[in-house]
């Protein structure tokens, strides 16, 4: 019975068009992760092998590696890895060109791609993504000009960190250009048809949103706004962010492929009453869904969902069926080829795995339950959540370490109300594009839309309120992603056609397979990790006994909600599922080193905090404190030459020079030594607390944290000398300070020396005898 539903399979169309798109997807993943040439090896080996059990026939795998290359190809020539305007940055210049993309306004800032015609009167082709400070009146098609603040987006360099310059390589965007919305000025230059038709659209969709505001509040308008038009129509307070995100409800803020059915099902059924011909009625569908997808702003999903729409329709235009999995890959296929970077994209990601297993899982749950009398409707509204929550877990781990508990129960709670809301900012935004009657039409709707939008709120506030609402969870590695899909897929298999003894085994070899996986096989060595924070300090020490230890925090945030620390520090440990600190030690308390305390004890649970003076008083160091207090974390001042944890063969120590006019040379410094191994940090120290300290201090240290990122006097000739160093790190960044010196860098001319600012993160790992 298995050996014919496999050859069934692997025969059927759907499963022809779905392998095909799997292997261009895998041409395409192998070019951005540098590994074509073991991928094509395993796809070689895995077409052997069935050529040989005569599964496929030679046709189909010759045409399959034959799609994985295109895939591979088609991304090297297509993507590019930089442009014009990424090879004068950083730069300040006057720049001209055209709105790419809907404005979003959001915090007084005003953010879009622009498509960059001129760079100081000279032609160019580029693009950058623009963010102007204020409120402008810019609109999709605009050539605009204005001085601008031409950067390169900051890349990850650290381990787990987001990557914005990989994530604005995904629409073709090198630079990101920053300047004042009143500096902009708008051209006359004459818009082509494309660029006409878009701005009118944009301009439709904001009239509506501007006549609805007149009698729905916030947060129903945005609600109304992210579920009719997507989310960038209008943003959502951060409060309701919140709750949507702790609930599972955040994509109903979104437009996404439920409201494109939505749209062509309200459509359909009002044509229909209208008593208007079958074939006009499609057609008009079709053009009813096109508009609609320009105007949400051409979001993966949204395109996903109204191509594989167009072509059901065009299909029952000329009497030809869809095959629903064969389709959903087609329309894949179509749009990678169009951008190769779509793979990257979340969204893109998230619709496909979710469309995918609710066309096979839900379908076989729904060919199951045939007999079982409950209205069809209910049993969508119960299964279609639960099949959803299945498919987008493990993707929701991977990017955002995080599992709403309740999001189940909230979709399935909310499912009537959103088929309510979307029917009614479908029906009233169309009439209102009749202007003389849009301030009535928008003032019925609205009346009943209010209520309902405000039972959503309440359903999501109830849900983000509830004990663990919201779980933190490790990161998924992609073997685990792979094997957890498989399993699924089986179980679907098994629903489909009764229990079978091989399926369930290699089930449960595959479920053993996954647990396992999820085993930390503890190493015994000592790892030091300096991150990448720029112009500051922040590291993280495993012992050797695997115990965790962080010295400094990096900087405190001036233009995010959350720190480096946050970013980094904490978003390593918890993709690794490491909880518990047993030492935090700060240094001294600048901003630079001690500004991500605060959320670090938040995020993680520190037992002890070790600080160099309880005295000093400011806002940032009586914040410390006060959490210090909240948490009941014990906090010890740091005492001269005094070991602070040991272990065997292991010990970490303290060293203070107590010299209180300065700060800087007051900061602790500490040891780590494990057997014959030897690191020494200085915070900003430098000669001045070495000639104090010099008795105390070891004279065989392989590596130095150099104090005060590298600056003057931090070291001399003596204090290399003395303690004997063979590598030096420098954690240092961008900065005005001249950081590192060239004085101190001739100083350690003579030691390896590694630079967060050229180098990334660094991790140092040792047994006690050698040292990588």
């Amino acid at each position: 019975m298995i050996k014919e539903y496999i050859n069934s399979t692997l025969q059927n169309k759907n499963s022809v068009m779905f392998i095909t798109s799997l292997l261009f997807m895998a041409g395409i993943l192998s070019y951005f992760n540098d590994c074509e040439m073991l991928v094509a090896a395993f796809i070689s080996l895995i077409a052997i092998v069935l050529l040989l059990t005569k599964k496929i026939h030679i046709r189909y795998a010759l045409f399959w590696v034959f799609i994985f290359y295109f895939g591979f190809f088609n991304s090297y020539f297509r993507i590019k890895s930089v442009d014009e305007l990424y090879l004068k940055a950083p730069v300040d210049a006057k720049i001209i060109g055209q709105v790419a993309s809907i404005p979003k306004v959001a915090d007084n800032k005003t953010k879009f791609f622009l498509n960059v015609k001129n760079f100081e009167n000279q032609d160019i082709t580029a693009k950058t993504y623009v963010t102007l400070d204020g409120i402008s009146s810019v609109n999709i098609g605009d050539y605009i000009e204005f001085n601008a603040k031409i950067r390169k987006p900051f890349k990850a360099g650290n381990p787990s960190q987001f990557d914005y310059g990989k994530y604005l390589r995904n629409y073709n965007t090198f630079t990101t250009s920053y300047a004042d919305a009143n500096s902009v000025n708008l051209s006359d230059k004459d818009l082509s048809i494309q660029w006409k038709f878009m701005q009118s659209l944009n301009n439709v969709r904001v009239n509506i949103l501007q006549t609805h505001s007149k009698y729905l509040g916030s947060p129903n308008l945005e609600i109304l706004g992210g579920i009719v038009f997507g989310d960038d129509a209008v943003a959502p307070p951060d409060y309701i962010k919140s709750t949507f995100v702790n609930s599972g409800l955040l994509h109903i803020l979104a437009a996404s492929g439920m409201n494109v059915a939505f749209i062509f099902g309200f459509w359909f059924c009002i044509m229909n009453f209208l008593k208007v011909p079958y074939r006009v009625n499609i057609i008009g569908g079709i053009i009813m869904v096109i508009l609609y997808t320009l105007m949400t702003g051409l979001g993966a999903s949204v395109l996903r969902a109204a191509l594989m729409l167009l072509f059901i329709l065009i299909g029952k235009l000329i009497d030809r069926d869809a095959h629903s999995v064969s389709l959903l890959s087609f329309v894949a296929f179509l749009l990678l080829i169009y951008n190769p970077a779509y793979i990257n994209d979340v969204g893109f990601q998230l619709s496909f795995v979710v469309t995918f297993g609710l066309l096979t899982m839900a379908n076989v749950i729904f060919e199951r339950m045939k007999d079982i009398k409950i209205h069809d409707w209910l049993k969508a509204g119960i299964i279609i959540p639960i099949v959803a929550q299945i498919w987008v877990a493990p993707i929701q781990m991977f990017y955002f370490n995080t599992i709403s508990t309740y999001s189940i129960l909230a979709n399935i709670a909310t499912v009537p109300f959103l088929s309510v809301i979307s029917f009614g900012g479908f029906v009233s935004s169309i009439l209102a594009t009749i202007r003389p009657i849009a301030d009535f039409i928008c003032m019925v709707f609205d009346f009943f839309l209010k209520y309902v939008l405000d039972i959503v709120v309440i359903i999501s506030n109830y849900f983000s309120q509830l004990p663990h609402s919201i779980v933190k969870t490790t990161h998924p590695s992609v073997f685990q992603l792979l094997i957890y899909y498989i399993i699924v897929l089986l179980i679907t298999v098994i629903i489909q056609i009764g229990f079978n003894k091989k399926i369930l085994s290699a089930m449960l070899g595959l479920l053993l397979l996954l647990l396992l996986s999820t085993i930390n096989i503890p190493s015994n060595n000592l790892e030091i990790i300096t991150f990448d924070v720029g112009n500051a300090d922040a590291f993280l020490i495993k012992t050797p006994q695997n115990k965790y230890f962080i010295i400094d925090t990096a900087k405190q945030s001036y233009t995010s909600k959350n720190s480096t620390a946050r970013l980094v520090i904490s978003k390593y440990l918890l993709d690794r599922g490491i909880k518990n600190v047993d030492g935090m030690i700060l240094t001294h308390f600048d901003l630079d080193h001690s500004g991500g305390a605060v959320d670090l004890m938040n995020d993680l649970h520190i037992k002890k905090v070790y600080v160099n003076s309880l005295d000093k008083k400011n806002h940032t160091v009586n914040k410390i404190f006060d959490t210090i207090k909240d948490k009941g974390i014990d906090c010890e001042l740091a005492k001269n030459n005094t070991d602070i944890y040991t272990e065997k063969d292991f010990v970490i120590k303290n060293y203070l020079s107590g010299i209180e006019d300065s700060d800087n040379e007051n900061s602790i410094i500490t040891l780590l030594k494990y057997r014959d191994f030897e690191m020494l940090f200085t915070g900003d120290a430098g000669v001045t607390a070495f000639d104090k300290l010099k008795g105390y201090l070891p004279n065989n240290v392989e590596i130095l944290k150099v104090g005060h990122h590298g600056g003057r006097n931090v070291v001399n000739n003596d204090m290399i000398k003395y303690l004997g160093i063979e590598s030096s790190i420098i954690s240092t960044g961008p900065n005005s300070f001249g950081h590192p010196n060239k004085m101190t860098l001739d100083i350690l001319r003579n030691t390896k020396i590694y630079r967060t600012d050229r180098h990334n993160s660094i991790k140092i790992t040792t047994n006690g005898q050698k040292y990588n």
